[in-house]
């Protein structure tokens, strides 16, 4: 599963999410489920990749994400102003970097999303500039071929979300500052993604299988034009994106445990829903996340705090399309605690793990996460699951 960019995007109303949300539900618009007989699951970790106090020689920069082949190859990318992608097999042995920064055929500029792994498990980035999949074979990670997405008309065409066996999923949607041919720039304050799907020959569908409402921000623009930028929102929510197995793609707002699952065609549709305790926000917490520009201080004074945490930080589907949803934690935790829901909505399954560790990749019997604390070095942890 990925995170969602800052950069925001505009569609139709937030109502729309909520009417696609729920169109077509089948098991889903029944009640929402309580807890039943959750099985405590257990994960042993068995591999640490980038721990330099324990002598590893690999060592990673911001880990933005992570992906698993079906040979349990590791794909991990760095983020930042100079991108790379990395290939380790199984045991952590570095095999080999995935493209590399420069404009020639297979290498990228700028920011990059994935690594993606397909079917056959070809590897796949998204290359923001210009707009194009670029496409690796699955045994030595050499380019094959790149797939340009042109956007729909003043729409961007935003991340890979993931690769599925005829295309893959994507977003498209408005940018937060908007510049009109015969007039001055304007904020976007309606941002949302639309969700789609794109063909092997970068074609696509101008009717969303799903939207979802941008990460929370505060745009401003100051008198003129002459700076821009965004302002964080304390607990701020997002959207989270996932695909499962049987290339369903799975979509959510973090306020409230209710994830839209919908089919490639936008035929089937589903919908998880689970009640949940909000976990409150202390007053140290709010003061802590507060920024120190006053500036800053000022936009989000003009707004309502929230006073509890989103219902879910991030998810992540596995084999049997499970759905394991890492739940916010209260004030001074240091496990966080894992809830695995059925596409039925049931708690099939419980866990707990460092608060400071992601699950990104569910696979094979093993769990893998980025482990990533502030200030501490980035790493990659593996995890043996126990059921």
């Amino acid at each position: 599963m990925k995170n969602q960019t800052w950069n925001g995007y505009l569609s139709t109303p937030l109502i729309l999410f909520c009417i696609i949300l729920l169109a077509g539900c089948g098991r889903g618009t029944g009640p929402v489920q309580k807890e039943g007989e959750a099985v405590l699951i257990t994960l042993e970790e068995i591999l640490r990749i980038g721990d330099e106090s324990a002598g590893d020689t690999i060592l990673f920069g911001p880990i933005a994400q992570i992906a698993v082949n079906g040979n349990g190859d590791i794909f991990v990318s760095e983020g930042g102003r100079s991108p790379r992608v990395h290939a380790l097999a199984a045991d952590g042995t570095y095999l080999s970097q995935v493209g590399g920064e420069g404009q020639g055929p297979g290498e990228y500029q700028y920011y990059i999303d994935g690594p993606f792994i397909g079917a056959a498990d070809s590897v796949y980035l998204w290359a923001s500039w210009p707009s194009q999949i670029l496409i690796y074979d699955p045994e030595k990670f050499s380019y094959v071929r790149s797939v340009h997405v042109e956007a729909d008309g003043p729409k961007s065409i935003h991340p890979v979300v993931s690769a599925i066996e005829d295309g893959w999923y994507m977003e498209m949607g408005l940018p937060t500052f908007l510049i009109p041919d015969d007039g001055p720039m304007t904020i976007n304050n309606d941002r949302y993604s639309e969700l789609i799907k794109v063909n092997r020959d970068g074609s696509y569908s101008t009717d969303p299988l799903g939207t979802v409402p941008d990460r929370e921000v505060i745009p401003y623009m100051l008198e003129g034009g002459g700076r821009v930028g965004f302002v964080g929102v304390p607990f701020a929510r997002s959207p989270a994106l996932a695909v499962g197995h049987d290339d369903m793609l799975y979509y959510g707002w973090n306020d409230a445990i209710e994830i839209a699952i919908v089919s490639a065609d936008g035929s089937t549709r589903d919908t998880i829903r689970y009640e949940h305790d909000p976990v409150p926000i202390t007053d140290l917490e709010m003061d802590e996340a507060m920024p120190e520009d006053p500036f800053d201080l000022g936009l989000l004074g003009a707004r309502e705090p929230h006073e509890t945490k989103p219902a879910f930080q991030t998810f992540v589907v596995d084999e049997m399309n499970r759905v394991w949803i890492k739940l916010s934690s209260p004030e001074d935790a240091i496990q966080a605690e894992w809830l695995i829901l059925s596409r039925e909505s049931h708690a099939v399954g419980r866990t707990t793990l460092p608060i400071a560790v992601n699950l990104g990749v569910v696979r094979g019997g093993r769990a893998y996460g980025v482990h990533q604390e502030d200030g501490g070095a980035p790493m990659i942890v593996v995890y043996e699951i126990q059921e």
